[in-house]
């Protein structure tokens, strides 16, 4: 009769110490999550500068001609052109291998 109840005793102090475990694990979750979407909308209430947000065509093709010459001359479309495929090629192998590298 005494080990019945003492292992009925033990039982509910496991589960009510495992519902507080559960519950401070979720308001963790919670206020981690309130702090992510502050930081997001942080971020996203930055304005986006004007030369921007016509991309790179847009910075390109408000340039005078001689200077989109030089650019030319010196590479530089075809250099940010493998930087992007270097970077894609790294997002690409990342997906591939679920995000372990």
């Amino acid at each position: 009769m005494l080990k019945e109840f003492t292992d009925w005793l033990l039982k509910l102090i496991e589960k009510l110490f495992l519902a507080v475990w559960n519950f401070l694990t979720d308001i963790f979750v919670s206020l981690l999550g309130e702090v992510l979407d502050a930081f997001v909308s942080l971020i996203a209430s930055i304005p986006m500068p004007g030369w921007l947000t016509g991309g790179l065509g847009g910075v390109f093709g408000s340039m005078d001609g001689g200077v989109i010459w030089v650019v030319t001359q010196c590479g530089i479309p075809g250099a940010l052109a493998i930087i992007g495929g270097g970077y894609a090629f790294r997002m690409l192998r990342k997906i591939f291998t679920l995000f372990q590298w």
